[in-house]
């Protein structure tokens, strides 16, 4: 258990001491000028200062007196009119961003992959290519113009970077550039300079590619930057499913809409036809007391029931033709239907106390419509 904690306990110790080490020095703290290299993967130069400072001459961190990028690393916490200033043209920021210092012409030193160090041709605007920077081009810490034509002696500079699979193995990647004019590279064997190859041809590196790309089939292959051109077959369907897309959210929402519909329209119906069964009730008391009080004296009770709905008669169920008394409940089995015929779907509805349809018209009720009962003959009395 001893030796356990002991472990732990230098485990924890070495990193903290690591982590100091790692440490960067703030302004006017002191620092290592002799410390000073570039990173052996990302070739970036690395200082004993942190982002914001360099390594004076006098051993101490110093603020930094220029920039080399608009938006400069380590100044998250700045405003942007606090950024140190750009270098105008003419001039160039270094990687320790001390000061601004003259563009270097031909043959003059330079950092590490910074043609923008160097100075510009005259007919800079005819050399410049991707692989450059204005024309000009900084190989192995020297400055050249990427002027040198067809079969004529070239540099090259091979800079190999660490890449991973997908499965995490890693690889070298190695980018190759030379002072070839556009539209030639530098052979690496013969060191002179030759045209690019166009798409399908064989190749052995990118460079030698007017794509810049060769696949791991040995051949050119399309440019990073290439477009993509779909087959008219592929805007011909894209287009068909957006029209089958629309039309079938068109049906179905008309589907939908009408079966609301169809559903609102017999809840009306039911709702005034039930209105109606209440005023015609409110009309036959009306008239069953109009005609009670109209009788000669002595009529039996079956003679003034019979005078409620006809005048010589009472009602039967042979009765087809007249008006049905109000308050005879329907039957618990029929109900409302939204359709034509035995096809359409049937909608149950809940049945109230009063009539609301005649019972030979359940079979289509939109061909049958209650009216007022008949005013009396004579009128009524008073």
């Amino acid at each position: 258990m001893r030796t356990g904690r002991f472990i732990t306990l230098l485990s924890l110790s070495s990193i903290s001491l690591l982590g100091v080490v790692s440490a960067k020095s703030g302004f006017g703290e002191a620092c290592d000028q002799s410390n000073t290299h570039l990173d052996a993967n990302t070739y970036n130069l690395i200082t004993d200062c942190d982002s914001t400072t360099y390594c004076a001459s006098n051993g101490t961190c110093a603020y930094k007196g220029c920039r080399k990028d608009i938006y400069p690393f380590g100044y998250s916490d700045y405003a942007f009119d606090q950024l140190p200033p750009l270098c105008p043209q003419g001039q160039f920021c270094p990687d320790e961003g001390d000061q601004c210092m003259d563009q270097v012409p031909v043959g003059g030193s330079c950092q590490k992959d910074r043609d923008n160090e160097c100075a510009l041709a005259d007919n800079y605007k005819d050399l410049a290519g991707f692989l450059n920077t204005n024309g000009s081009i900084c190989l192995n810490f020297t400055c050249y113009y990427a002027n040198v034509t067809l079969g004529q002696t070239c540099v090259t500079d091979n800079t190999a970077y660490t890449a991973y699979l997908d499965s995490g193995a890693p690889y070298a990647f190695i980018v190759s550039r030379d002072n070839c004019a556009n539209g030639m590279y530098c052979d690496g064997t013969a060191l002179q300079c030759m045209k690019t190859k166009r798409q399908g041809e064989a190749c052995s590196g990118n460079k030698e590619c007017s794509t810049y790309n060769c696949g791991d089939d040995g051949k050119c292959g399309k440019a990073a930057d290439d477009p993509i051109h779909p087959g008219a077959w592929q805007y011909v369907l894209v287009g068909l499913g957006i029209v089958i897309l629309i039309g079938g959210v068109m049906t179905g929402l008309w589907f939908a809409h009408r079966r609301s519909r169809n559903e609102n329209q017999i809840k009306l119906e039911q709702y005034y036809n039930e209105q109606i069964a209440y005023r015609q009730s409110i009309m036959s008391m009306s008239h069953a007391k109009n005609s009670l009080l109209s009788l000669p004296p002595n009529t039996s009770p079956d003679i003034a029931r019979s005078s409620l709905y006809r005048d010589d008669s009472g009602w039967t169920s042979a009765t087809n033709d007249e008006l049905l008394p109000p308050n005879v409940r329907r039957d618990s089995t029929s109900g409302w239907s939204d359709g034509d015929g035995p096809s359409r779907e049937r909608i149950e509805r809940v049945d109230s106390d009063a009539l609301l349809m005649h019972p030979h018209a359940h079979a289509n009720y939109r061909e049958s419509r209650y009216m007022d009962a008949p005013e009396p003959r004579g009128g009524y009395r008073e």
